[in-house]
């Protein structure tokens, strides 16, 4: 097959624009579950990161919790956080891999991997409150 350099061009511009539509195909999720898995995504984030305090104020009912009770939360949270380090390593990534979702109220799975190639699933029920989807 004897191509010129003008039909070799065109050619590989057609198969980069394919590549380009498939890298923007849409992910099949409707506008509430990416917004659910991203809220549940960066909860855990902050587990991550150790961030505490950011963590508890995800929960629904963040703002009603007397500083003393905020501040329990937030040690209960970091000793967990500091178990899982010691048995697995540092948390290496956090995804959305599932969710199901009826109305206001969520439950997003994610797949956790810690730094020893541990890797597990965990639950997180999710609630709607004024567009924002927080902890339950």
């Amino acid at each position: 097959m004897n191509m010129t350099k003008t039909t070799l061009k065109r050619f590989l511009s057609a198969v980069l624009m394919v590549l380009a539509l498939v890298a923007c195909h849409n992910d099949g999720l409707t506008r509430d579950q990416r917004r659910a898995r991203r809220a549940a995504e960066r909860c855990y984030r902050y587990l991550q990161n150790g961030k505490y305090d950011r963590f508890v104020s995800e929960i629904a009912y963040a703002d009603q919790m007397s500083p003393e009770y905020r501040s329990q939360m937030q040690d209960l949270i970091h000793e967990a956080a500091e178990r899982d380090r010691r048995a697995h390593g540092n948390l290496i990534s956090v995804e959305a891999v599932g969710d199901t979702i009826q109305s206001d109220l969520a439950h997003i799975y994610l797949q956790l991997t810690y730094a020893d190639s541990t890797s597990e699933e965990v639950g997180l029920p999710m609630i709607c409150i004024d567009g924002d989807w927080k902890m339950q």
